[in-house]
């Protein structure tokens, strides 16, 4: 999708969670109070079921260690960004996930519940940065470069318990484009809002903008009781004209993961102006009504579509939404009332590769299933077969494929076996990891990797069996996953404790893909260690050269990164683990570097 044809949000919220993104010229749409024949949203009906997601930073690299939640139940991101839950309580209106990483304002996601579904989600996080400082005597002004402002009168700030506070006051600022493609990933929740009247609409957003506000000492702060702080939201220039004068304001309540309708914003040139009393994030929205729409896709073999990106179109004046199937290839969630749409399955370059004409839909709908052919050229087929510790097939778990640019599919095993079919896109080789879990043993495989264009790729037998002596060292290289693995490679450990040599204690760590040969890879890492688990200890060098025109990386200045130990076993035999963040530079470019091993000490 070209970013000039990317204007204005609606929404059309799926159980993965999918928006409509406008352009051309809007259609304006009433607020529709609630009438006789509608009730307030219920949320406290539950279903069970499980989330899949990934969680990424601003630069669009997984994000490792945050902690997610959906209601009592919460778990940490992997390596690559990923998290799961199964069997949990959801709400069947309103499944909410949050995220949450120091550094970056929390991040929440909702969706549509359907019993027994895995739901797939894809978060990216707002960085939580000072954007500038006021005296709570004086009050003062902040303002981002996007144009968005606070202004803060005098004598306005309070603490958390409601007591006057005195002194220096610290902004936490971000803006959210309408117009952004990234807008589905970083809105908080969805785009449904809920009237004063209690019930549902859908939102058709011109902007956001999230506030927080501390002590110079990370003491929460918020505005004083019967004072209000002004805040200017910018109008994109695409979508200045369809702004009308007066919108209705909505602020998005972390407690039930839903926008709530709250005041109004006026338009003041190409800025929207709103008083608040308190702060939260803040959206800029006019309503519209929605009808339940529910969709199932398989591709031309039978399989079902499992996390497929999809977009519907509003054929009127070009809206979009998007969405991501779940486990049994399945969407449900709501659109536009009484429109005709185009539903169109995309590839990982968000192009279409499938096409239909759907609706107008005046009532709750679901669609007979959906048959996908999608073009050879776009088709990539990855297919194993997963294995317990006894040598078994695995009967309850999945394959977790990750893919470059931050995309994950996790595919349910039937009888061991596991085959999903990526629509993928462009004509470079596609790389991806393989990890296979299996959730009655609670074990999981060593990393497998490969790469592929178009067709079948056997994987052959992955065994989901964390007493493997299998070692590794694996990169993520701005999102492109690299693995050595012993076996087939080779791995080695040498550690200045065995010789006496310099402490704090060092350790090199090599692995070597194919040696001696034109197509040998190896990675090399020299760091401090104590003998035990630990974090910051200082990473001294860094050596990769990784062939398939990645090229070689340079190394930096001691000190510059550290490595996190999470696993430190004893010598001989016991196995070291950890991992690193960093940015290196690669034939002279700077990429993200996000790495993990595990190696056995001689």
């Amino acid at each position: 999708m070209h970013t000039n044809r990317i204007q204005q949000l609606f929404l059309l919220i799926l159980s993965a969670g999918l928006f409509f993104i406008s352009c051309q010229r809007e259609i304006k749409w009433p607020g529709l109070p609630a009438g006789n024949n509608e009730t307030a949203v219920n949320d406290a009906e539950r279903v069970t079921g499980g989330v899949n997601g990934i969680v990424l930073n601003e630069n669009d690299q997984p994000i490792a260690g945050a902690t997610v939640r959906s209601g009592t139940n919460s778990t940490t991101t992997d390596r690559y960004g990923v998290f799961r839950f199964r069997n949990i309580q959801l709400s069947k209106a309103n499944g909410t996930v949050s995220v949450e990483k120091t550094g970056y304002f929390t991040g929440f996601r909702s969706f549509i519940a359907v019993e027994g579904r895995i739901n797939n989600v894809r978060i990216k996080m707002l960085p939580k940065t000072n954007s500038g400082s006021f005296d709570a005597a004086t009050g003062g002004n902040v303002n981002l470069a996007s144009g968005a402002s606070l202004i803060m009168p005098a004598n306005a700030v309070t603490d958390a318990a409601g007591t006057a506070y005195t002194g220096n006051v610290k902004v936490a600022m971000t803006w959210i484009d309408p117009s952004s493609a990234d807008l589905p990933y970083t809105v908080m929740g969805d785009l449904r809002g809920v009237l004063t009247t209690g019930a549902e609409r859908g939102l058709s957003t011109f902007g956001m903008i999230g506030v927080e506000l501390t002590s110079a000492s990370g003491q929460p702060l918020k505005v004083a009781a019967g004072k209000t702080a002004d805040l200017r939201f910018p109008i994109p220039a695409s979508l200045l004209s369809a702004a009308p004068d007066s919108i209705d304001l909505w602020h998005f309540d972390e407690a039930t993961a839903r926008w709530k309708q709250e005041g109004k914003a006026g338009k003041t040139g190409n800025m929207y102006v709103a008083k608040v009393s308190h702060f939260s994030f803040w959206n800029c929205d006019a309503p519209f009504p929605l009808i339940d729409l529910c969709m199932s896709f398989k591709d031309d073999h039978g399989a079902p579509l499992i996390n497929a990106q999809v977009r519907i179109k509003r054929t009127v004046n070009g809206t979009y939404g998007y969405g991501r199937t779940d486990s049994t290839g399945s969407l449900c969630g709501k659109v536009p009332k009484d429109e005709n749409l185009e539903l169109q399955v995309l590839d990982l370059c968000n192009n279409p590769v499938f096409t239909q004409p759907v609706g107008p839909f005046s009532t709750n709908t679901t669609l007979p299933v959906i048959t996908v052919t999608i073009p050879a050229l776009n088709s990539l087929t990855i297919t194993g077969t997963l294995t317990t510790c006894a040598n078994t097939n695995v009967v309850n778990g999945a394959a977790a494929i990750y893919i470059q640019g931050g995309h994950q599919y996790t595919v349910p095993v039937n009888n061991g076996t596991f085959s999903v079919n990526i629509p993928r896109c462009g004509n470079t080789p596609l790389s991806f990891t393989v990890l296979g879990v299996d959730y009655a043993a609670l074990q999981q495989s060593v990393p497998v990797s490969g790469t592929g264009n178009t067709g079948t790729i056997n994987l052959g037998t992955i065994q989901a069996c964390g007493t493997s002596s299998a070692q590794y060292i694996e990169m993520l290289i701005d999102g492109i996953p690299f693995t050595i693995t012993a076996p087939p490679g080779t791995m080695y450990f040498s550690d200045s404790t065995n010789t006496g040599g310099p402490q704090p204690f060092q350790a090199w760590i090599s692995g070597y893909n194919n040696p001696g040969t034109n197509s040998s890879t190896n990675i090399i890492l020299h760091a401090q260690h104590n003998q035990s688990v630990g974090t910051g200890f200082p990473l001294l060098r860094a050596s990769v050269n990784l062939g398939s025109g990645v090229g070689a990386a340079e190394t930096w200045a001691p000190g510059a990164a550290t490595i996190n130990y999470t696993t430190f076993g004893p010598s001989p035999g016991g196995f070291v683990e950890g991992n690193f963040t960093a940015i290196m530079n690669f034939s002279g470019v700077p990429k993200n570097v996000v790495c993990s091993f595990r190696v056995r000490r001689p």
